[in-house]
């Protein structure tokens, strides 16, 4: 199941990075049409494909700095997994979200809306400590997990400069939309598959079935919003490992959580598939909040540990 998420999150989120492939590329314009949450203006007036390139440049730039800068920030991600696209609720969970090198460190707040115990809290943190201290003091088991890390990193940007030539690209209008941080307007851009691509690995593969739209802070060229929906069912071992069935729809909203760094603040997952002969369902939704720089492991560390002390000196005074 969490293979499978990964893959749907690593296309969604490569799609954003996709845009390069507009810097060889002339861009069409299509008819306006209704966005969900306000009116899209295809002549406001359009942009040339130079500007288009010149936008795509420096938001693939910013994009970069962005996933950089994710290392460096610890947030609270809250998640409600469904049985199926808006039934009822199966899990209800929060977590704080610590990074490290190798992975993030998670902690558990609540569950159903039941906050954990004090000592859970507390256990919580002093793994997080040991966690960065293992990172700054590495062992060989900690090396392996970096090298783990660091391979599913080139993988990912591997998968993003294939993009290159996975998709075209049509510029569609302006639209504004009003979310958590208020009304903005933004381009908005559709990506379809490219029929003369040859996928280079089976991830690279499941972009053939995938169409999505995305939007793109003009003024601030960063990546907003993707939205990309299953169009063909995504086979693994021709079908036989496993089948992600048409239909299923992703979604990924950044925005600015400090000046000039746009982050993840919400992750949407309908899909619904088969893994070998046995049905699953993918119905998640994440709300990512309270980012806070935290630096490095020296820096984050020393974060850490003084809170840890502050929770220690509270239980010793009970």
């Amino acid at each position: 199941m969490s293979h499978l998420r990964h893959i749907a999150a690593l296309a969604a989120r490569s799609m954003v990075l996709a845009l390069t492939l507009v810097l060889g590329l002339a861009v069409p314009a299509v008819p306006a049409m209704a966005g969900d949450q306000g009116s899209t203006i295809a002549a406001n007036p359009a942009p040339s494909p130079e500007q288009i390139r010149a936008l795509i440049a420096r938001a693939i730039e910013n994009q970069h700095r962005d996933d950089r800068a994710l290392d460096e920030f610890e947030r609270t991600e809250h998640t409600i997994t469904r049985k199926a696209e808006n039934t009822e609720i199966l899990t209800d969970i929060s977590e704080r979200i610590v990074p490290s090198p190798a992975g993030n460190i998670k902690m558990r707040l609540s569950e159903n809306e039941v906050a954990v115990t004090p000592e859970v809290y507390r256990h919580g943190v002093e793994f997080a400590v040991n966690a960065l201290n293992s990172a700054i003091h590495p062992n060989d088991h900690f090396k392996e997990e970096l090298a783990k890390y660091d391979k599913r990193r080139h993988d990912h940007a591997e998968l993003v400069d294939t993009t290159v030539q996975a998709f075209r690209l049509t510029w569609v209008g302006r639209e504004t939309r009003t979310d958590s941080a208020g009304t903005h307007t933004y381009m908005k851009f559709l990506l379809d598959p490219d029929p003369d691509y040859k996928p280079i690995n089976r991830f690279a593969a499941v972009f053939q079935h995938i169409h999505a739209a995305l939007w793109v802070d003009e003024a601030q060229a960063q990546f907003a919003r993707v939205e990309a929906d299953v169009a063909t069912d995504i086979s693994f071992a021709a079908g036989i490992a496993g089948k992600v069935y048409h239909g299923g729809h992703v979604v990924i909203v950044q925005e600015e959580v400090a000046p000039g760094v746009w982050l993840p603040t919400q992750y949407v997952y309908n899909v619904d598939g088969r893994k070998f002969v046995s049905a699953f369902g993918i119905h998640e939704h994440t709300e990512i909040t309270k980012f806070r720089r935290v630096g490095p492991p020296p820096q984050a560390v020393e974060i850490m540990r003084n809170e840890l002390n502050a929770l220690s000196a509270g239980t010793a005074s009970r």
